[in-house]
This record gives C-alpha cells, structure tokens and sequence, in this order.
C-alpha cells in the first residue's frame, strides 16, 4: 500500500498554503514563494548582468545594454515573434536529434526489458508492483538521460561550429531559437515516450498474464467447530507462476479464489456433481487504479486525550506511522472523519477499506491476525443514536482489507447511513481489541472506496510526470547551453537533476537535521577514511577554515533546492505500483510546476543567449 510521508493536502492548500512565515520557506505555498523567488532573481539577475558588463564596457554602457536589452523584448522581439520561424527551428532540432542516433536509447530500453524478463523476480509477494515500478523507473530515468545530453550539447555546437550566425541572419530571434530547440527536443522525445508507454504496456500485460488449472481431486468438505461436515468445500489449483490458490464453495454453489500475490481469479462454475467443472479467467486485482476518499486522523491516546505526537512510538525508525495500544481497558484508538456521505454517492454501503501494521509485544495466535474493533459514530454530539456496536475484525498486513458495510451484509447487518450526521459527515473509529499488542496507523491507512478509476489512463498519467520531467530537463539544459560550453552545460543539467532528485537531503545536512558534512569535509572524510559520529582529527584552525567554506557551500545549495524543481515530486510509479489512482490534485501540482518553471528556465534562455549574440 502507498504510503504518503507528508499530510495529503488539496492543490488549493499546496497552491496558497497553510500560514506564512519567512523563517518557514516549506510552510509557503506554491504560489507565494515562486512570486518571492521570481521577483527577486528579477532584481538580482539584472543587477549581477550591469556588474559583469561594467567590467569590460564601463558603467554607463553597460546600464545601456541591459536596459536595452530588457526593453526589446516588448519594443522588437514579443511583435515580431513568429511563429512559423519557430516551428523551423523545431524541425530543424529534431531532424538533428535523428542524426545524432537519439533512437539508440529506445534501442535500449528494449534491450533492457528483454533481459529484465529473465531477472525480474517472479516469486515476489506483489508482481504487479515489482513490474509496474520497474518500467515506469527504467523509463523515467533513459529519457531523462537522453534529454540531458540532447539539449546541453545543441546550441554550444552551433556557436562552435559557427552554424548559429547563418541562421540568426535570417533574421531569427534569440526568443525563436529557444523556443525552437525545445520544441523540436520535446518533439523527438514525446515520440519516443509514446513508444515506451506502448512496449511497457505489453511488457507488463506478457508477464502478468497466466491462469491455474483446479485439481479436482482436491476438494473436502469444510467442518464446523464440531467436527462435522458441511456443505462448503475446499480445494486448490494447480501451481503455476511459483503459486496456487485456495478455491472455497459456499453452501450456494458459488465459487471463490483466494487472494495470493495480490490478485486472485474469478471461478467459473459449470454442471453439477460429477460433470461440474470448474474454470479460472484472468488475474483480478493486479493491474487497478483505486481511487480512496480520505479522511481527516486524530489519534487517542489510552486516557482518552487527543494525541499530539500522532500515536505512540513502538521503536521503528520509520516514524510514518504511529501505533494505539489494545486490550479492552485502554481508551486508545484512530478516529477517521469523512465528509459528503449521501445514499446517492454510496448507494450499496460503506466501502471502507483498511491498511494496518502490527506490533506485537507477544507471538500470541500466530495462525491469525491480531483482532480489532470498528466502530461507526455520528459526529454530532446531539444526535439520537450515537454510535453502532463494535466489528470485530482480523488484522491483515501488507494486504488491502476491503469491507463492504451495509444492512444486507450479515457479517454487518449495520446500515451506515444512520450514524451519518446532518451535514454528511460519519467518523469511522478502529480499536486494537487484544492486549499487550499494537496497530499502526497513518492517515491514508483507513479510507472510503466507492470506485475504481480506470488503468490505462492511470497509466498514462504516470507517464504525463514523466513527460513533465522531461519537458523541464529540456529547458533547464537549453537555458544552460546559451551561456555555458557543452560539456559544462551538463554538468550544470546534470547538478541541477541532482539536486531536484535529493533536494531534502541537502536542506537536511546544510541544517544538521541530517548527519554529514559538507562537500570539504566530506571528501577529506572519504580520502582519510574517517566516518561520520567520530570528530576529525585536525586542528581547530583548519577545522574552522573547512566548516566556513562548507557552511557557505551548503547554504547556497540550501537556496538552490527552493529555486530548483523537485522532481521527487513528479515520481508517481508509486501510485500505479500500489493501484492508486493518481488523484487530480497531484496531476495539478505537477502541472503548475512544470509551467512555471519551464516558463522561468525559457525566459532566461532568451536573455542569455540574447546578450551572447551582442557580445558575439
């Protein structure tokens, strides 16, 4: 199941945020710090542009070229801007990028997919993750590649080899050849992530696909607590794709498959007594895209007070969940609230779908998982019926636990919708019942499931972030390539990648959230093989000479990682990995940070390359 490290927020609260501090950049939203940002490199970048000039043409006609070259662009270059110009650039750019043998990376990655359908491991508990993550990463990470070297090296060669002045002759606009080198960058790539897309999709449908056989022979009758008799039976199939599943008939006739490796099959019942026959069709459940309706946690703790910390602490480093206690003289629980719950949008029931870890402090029952409680409550204090009785329930970790709860259920026999309040609201309260023992819990543990979204089109979303990395890769490397040579560019590209892939990590180390050190001492680390918890030995003079020259690195890459994209957060092979539908909400997030940046990174292409062409 997907885990959601930060509080799953809407693209309303990520675009404005939650409260503003200056001292807090990550508490900004969106939209405040990219303002603040723009507008102070909108000062700074002028300014350091007036020093540079001033060098070698002297104050007042560098002030001359700056401003004249900030003013062309709403006088000459935004009315003359042509479109048509653009679009030649762009063919240009991709009838290039062909040349340069480009398609070699999809060579490539075919090549890697033939071999990983010989190393994937096949016994794994979840293939469909293990194959789903594998594609859309391989992906991700050769077309990023590609971009990078495809965009860093173009216009530098043109300067070198002097192609750049026939063209710009024509006349050709600085704002067109960039605009240019994108689109033509952008067109090779798209086509070649479409074709990706395609193989991926058949590679995963080849190796997920397979069927069992039910061996007849196989199949008793199911006893009661007595010892006696039923008329449920059980039996299995064969064993293929390193597993096989547990088939039970119930007293209906009606068959089931039970869930292994994250799927299972729908069972086929045919004739009756000898002639039955019974057939199983595809995998259910590999290939979903689920779409959860979250809700709002808030933990009690076992005095029956809120819990500030989130749950207790049962000593796992990963803090992502915190955990309740059981036994029924403990107060202790995880209480969801859900909004907009109307018979029209949950016409069958409640569909609450569950995700719990457990600690155990004991072995306990092993054969079984440890017992809980579900409780519905009504929010409103007034209300005349409060609360339903207790569900008891079984604990199944690392499997989706899926309840349908509803007055036809007769595991349930509880009608939902009478513990909704007035305004639509119901709070869903779960309880560890044995004691001594512990459940883990997170917000995105617990939630509603009314429908699923549809696979394909998860799948091409993931594949659209990736289209967005790509397309801000691209103009990150144009932008680098008009004022910097080939092989710097890349570096520059490849820096930025880096640190739009690990930007947390460097904000921790530079605040010593993280342990480490700076680049200096790192490396100095490295070479005399000192590690990390013991002091260097060095005197004191040194030692403070390395920390300013580190504390000054680090925090100028502590500024760089909120002036960088994070592209951590255009990674969704998770969401399809897990079977999560990727929520509009992300899709907008990626959206916008695409926009604004790949509109940032082009504008300061133009100026660069529009003040190497006075220069030149």
């Amino acid at each position: 199941m997907l885990s959601f490290e930060n509080r799953l927020i809407t693209y309303y609260e990520w675009l404005w945020g939650s409260a503003y501090n200056w001292q807090q950049p990550d508490k900004w939203g969106f939209a405040i710090g990219a303002v603040i940002i723009i507008f102070a490199l909108a000062l700074l970048v002028p300014f350091f542009w007036f020093v540079i000039a001033s060098f070698s043409r002297g104050p007042s006609e560098a002030f001359y070229l700056v401003s004249r070259s900030i003013l062309s662009v709403f006088t000459e270059d935004a009315p003359g801007f042509s479109l048509r110009r653009t679009l030649a650039i762009a063919k240009l750019s991709l009838q290039e990028a062909v040349r340069n043998r480009v398609l070699i990376a999809f060579g490539l990655f075919l090549v890697v997919l033939l071999v990983a359908g010989l190393f994937l491991d096949v016994k794994n508990s979840n293939p469909a993750r293990l194959y789903l993550s594998f594609v859309i990463s391989t992906t991700n990470y050769l077309l990023l590649l590609m971009t990078v070297f495809l965009s860093t090296f173009s216009i530098p060669n043109d300067i070198k080899n002097r192609t750049i002045y026939t063209v710009v002759t024509k006349p050709v606009r600085a704002s067109e050849m960039v605009l240019g080198r994108i689109m033509g960058f952008m067109g090779i790539g798209s086509l070649m992530l479409l074709a990706m897309c395609a193989v991926s999709y058949v590679f995963i449908l080849r190796g997920l696909t397979h069927s069992h056989e039910v061996v007849t022979d196989s199949f008793q009758a199911v006893v009661d607590e007595t010892g006696a008799p039923t008329t449920m039976e059980k039996g299995e199939t064969t064993n293929n794709y390193h597993h096989q599943h547990e088939i039970v008939i119930d007293e209906n006739g009606k068959a089931t498959a039970s869930t292994v490796m994250g799927h299972t099959h729908e069972v086929t019942v045919t004739g009756t007594g000898k002639d039955r026959k019974l057939t199983l069709g595809p995998p259910l459940g590999m290939l979903q895209a689920k779409a959860p309706i979250y809700g709002r946690l808030q933990v009690i703790d076992s005095s029956g007070n809120s819990s500030v910390t989130g749950g207790i602490s049962v000593g796992d480093e990963w803090s992502y969940r915190g955990y309740i206690e059981g036994g029924y003289n403990t107060k202790a629980a995880a209480i969801w609230t859900f909004d907009g719950i109307t018979k029209e949008r949950y016409p069958n029931g409640l569909p609450l779908e569950i995700n719990l870890q457990v600690f155990r402090t004991y072995k306990g029952n092993i054969e079984r998982g440890v017992l809980g409680e579900i409780i519905l409550r009504n929010p409103d204090e007034t209300a005349r019926v409060r609360q339903s009785g207790p569900i008891v329930f079984e604990s199944r970790e690392f499997v989706s636990d899926y309840k349908l709860i509803n007055k036809e259920n007769p595991k349930y026999q509880i009608d939902p919708f009478d513990y909704v309040s007035d305004d639509g609201r119901i709070q869903v309260i779960i309880k560890c019942a044995e004691p001594s023992q512990y459940f883990g819990i997170a917000q995105a543990d617990v939630y509603l499931r009314p429908s699923d979204g549809i696979f394909e089109l998860n799948f091409i979303k993931a594949y659209f972030s990736i289209w967005l990395q790509m397309l801000l890769v691209t103009c990150f490397g144009v932008m680098f390539s008009t004022f910097l040579s080939g092989p710097i560019a890349l570096l520059a590209t490849n820096a930025g990648v880096v640190l739009g892939l690990f930007g947390e990590f460097a904000r921790n180390v530079a605040t010593g959230a993280e342990q480490g050190g700076g680049p200096i001492e790192s490396i100095i680390r490295l070479v005399t093989q000192q590690n990390q918890t013991t002091d260097m030995e060095m005197n004191a003079i040194a030692m403070n000479i390395i920390k300013g020259f580190d504390s000054t690195l680090m925090y100028f890459m502590y500024g760089l990682t909120y002036i960088l994209p994070d592209l951590t957060q255009f990674d969704s092979s998770q969401f399809v990995a897990n079977g999560i539908d990727i929520y509009p909400a992300v899709v907008l997030r990626q959206l916008t940070m695409a926009l604004v940046y790949a509109a940032c990174a082009t504008f300061a292409g133009y100026f660069f390359l529009k003040s190497r062409e006075i220069a030149a």
